[in-house]
């Protein structure tokens, strides 16, 4: 018996991996899309891209220049930030400005900012570099000193400014040294007048009084003719050297003790010339006389026929004998008469 023919299936042309080159065909078509829409988007006009941030406002700034510009004013502003619109306060100071006139000023440039803000008023403040007055009276000290070089000085150089608008606030870019480059003193008076050059900052002009001072005592108080005088009546000041009197002291113990001559002035200057040994003796007093002799010591009354201070002499009328006397004075309302030799005569 014969086989049964076989079965032929026809030719289609179909290769047996068509299923994985379909696959490798959509990959190529998705890859060449991705790239097409990236260079689209590259290629965009500028106005279908994201929009740039509108300038904004800033509440606060700080300047060191001289001017205010739209950068220092606002966030974002590109190439138009180095545009000044305002000038800036004086150094180390703080100015402010309407945000409506800010606004205006950014327009007139070509800015178109963001009107968002919620506050009215912009800060601007200026940074400073700071003269402090130490720095300037050193350098009038040194002036002074070299005036007065190989002159006798005495006292304490005081250095008070009477224009005195320290410290100073110049602008923060200035780096040079201060410099005194004029000077004019008065020896007599002690006033002075100087000029300090800063780099290229104006001159700054200061004017005072720089002496050497001393100490005089002056009168707390009034004080009355033939009070003694103690610490609590007087005090030290300090004035210029010119002013102290030579016949004046310095030593406040050499006048604690001593009596006023003649009513003295309150704050005005006590002289020694102005004082003298407190009078223990007073002219027609009622004294003690102490008679002393070898063993024998005698007390009786006399009056005082003039005044005397410790250790003077002083003529004493004996009460009794109706005698005069030269006696010593020793201690208030008493005067000491020493004899040679014993005497009944009350002398």
């Amino acid at each position: 018996m014969r086989s049964p023919p076989a079965i032929q299936t026809p030719d289609l042309g179909l290769s047996p991996d068509l299923g994985l080159n379909h696959d490798l065909r959509l990959n190529n078509v998705h890859h060449a899309l991705f790239w097409t829409l990236v260079l689209m988007t590259m290629l965009m006009p500028q106005r279908l891209q994201a929009a740039p941030k509108a300038p904004q406002l800033k509440a606060h700034v700080t300047v060191q220049g001289p001017l205010v510009t739209l950068a220092d004013l606002f966030e974002n502003t590109g190439i138009k930030g180095s545009k000044a619109v305002f000038r800036a306060p004086d150094p180390g100071t703080t100015g402010k400005v309407s945000v409506n006139r800010i606004l205006s000023a950014a327009r007139k440039q070509g800015l178109q900012p963001s009107t968002s803000a919620l506050f009215h008023m912009v800060t601007i403040k200026r940074t400073s570099r700071v003269i402090e007055k130490d720095e300037l009276i050193e350098l009038i000290r040194e002036a002074v000193e070299e005036h007065t070089a190989g002159r006798k000085r005495e006292g304490e150089l005081i250095i008070k400014l009477t224009s005195d608008n320290t410290p100073l606030h110049i602008p923060s870019q200035i780096k040079e040294p201060v410099r005194l480059d004029r000077f004019n003193w008065s020896r007599q008076s002690g006033r002075f007048a100087a000029r300090f050059a800063i780099g290229d900052h104006q001159p700054v002009r200061i004017s005072g009084i720089a002496s050497q001072m001393v100490q005089i005592i002056v009168a707390k108080t009034e004080i009355a003719r033939g009070k003694l005088i103690s610490r609590a009546d007087l005090e030290q000041i300090y004035v210029q050297q010119s002013r102290r009197s030579r016949k004046g002291t310095t030593a406040l113990e050499e006048l604690i003790g001593l009596s006023a001559k003649r009513r003295l002035t309150a704050h005005h200057p006590v002289r020694l010339i102005d004082l003298e040994a407190p009078k223990l003796i007073i002219k027609n007093q009622l004294v003690t006389i102490l008679l002393e002799a070898p063993g024998l010591i005698l007390r009786t009354q006399g009056k005082a026929l003039s005044d005397a201070t410790f250790g003077e002499t002083v003529k004493v009328l004996n009460t009794q004998t109706k005698r005069i006397i030269h006696a010593t004075a020793k201690a208030s309302g008493l005067v000491f008469v020493k004899l040679s030799q014993p005497t009944g005569s009350g002398s």
